[in-house]
């Protein structure tokens, strides 16, 4: 599905968008209003989940331009890059629940979706940054829960695939591509990504597109697993601000009851968008 994913920078934005946001979103969930008064603020865009959602400048708005101008980017983006892999990550990891489930159905879709449509849109990074990828391993997953191959086989090919996915993480700047502000600006881009989402999944409590909530229920859980693996290094102050930001994920905890969802839901994607917001402004703090 092609969408619009908004690509916020500097401080007045985050301020912006923390004020604006957390009175809610639009009806249409795409085009907020902070999102229309934001265009003054500092604001870029790029159109489908694909393109990459850090440093992309204008828009496209041909089909399919956002994975043509996201390969490059990526390559030298080491935040664009771990923002794509962070939304594979998202993907899976909602699809190994599925499966876990029961719902071997969505959890098909769900496995799918990275090998057919996102790893293209970073294949040429792989080369690029001299990594081997993991186009084998994603393969063989999406094989073993196609084939509803067991339990068993699905999680030893999932281990495998986050493993590869680990090794390509590690090809970036030393100082740059993993550092904590680094790291923390690509949660902000997946929590961002995952209240666009989850805007298109859910539209006045009822659940019009389940995929979307779910991505956005994946895309939240891959930046929990991330602020989970950062070290302050005895740091006080980074210390507070990584427990903030763990408040605010483990907050937004009710607008999913489940990831086999009934039709309806008691939320909508406002405490995402806060979330978001709020993450930012720490992690600003903490450059």
């Amino acid at each position: 599905m092609k969408k619009r994913v908004k690509i916020w920078t500097g401080l007045g934005a985050a301020a912006l968008v923390s004020a604006t946001a957390l009175a809610g979103c639009s009806e249409d969930g795409n085009e907020s209003a902070a999102e229309n008064t934001s265009l003054n603020a500092g604001e870029q865009s790029v159109d489908s989940e694909s393109a990459v959602l850090a440093g992309n400048q204008g828009e496209g708005e041909g089909e399919g331009e956002g994975e043509g101008s996201s390969a490059a980017i990526s390559a030298t983006d080491d935040i664009a890059y771990l923002t794509q892999l962070g939304l594979m990550r998202g993907h899976l990891l909602v699809g190994l629940e599925l499966y876990r489930a029961g719902a071997l159905d969505q959890a098909r879709t769900h496995m799918k979706h990275p090998s057919s449509e996102l790893y293209s849109g970073i294949a040429d990074s792989f080369v690029a940054r001299g990594a081997a990828g993991f186009s084998a391993e994603l393969a063989q997953l999406s094989a073993a829960v196609e084939g509803n191959a067991g339990a068993e086989a699905v999680e030893e090919a999932y281990a495998a695939v986050l493993k590869a996915i680990s090794e390509s993480e590690t090809h970036v700047s030393d100082d740059t591509g993993r550092s904590l502000a680094a790291e923390l600006r690509v949660v902000v881009n997946l929590v961002r990504t995952a209240a666009d989402e989850y805007a298109i999944g859910v539209k006045d409590g009822v659940i019009v597109n389940v995929h979307e909530y779910q991505d956005a229920y994946g895309f939240t859980q891959a930046a929990k697993q991330i602020i989970l693996s950062l070290d302050a290094k005895g740091n006080a102050e980074k210390q507070q601000a990584l427990a903030a930001i763990r408040n605010h994920l483990e907050g937004l905890a009710p607008v999913w009851p489940g990831v086999v969802p009934s039709e309806t839901v008691d939320g909508d994607a406002a405490p995402l968008y806060g979330a978001a917001a709020r993450i930012e402004i720490l992690s600003l703090s903490l450059d």
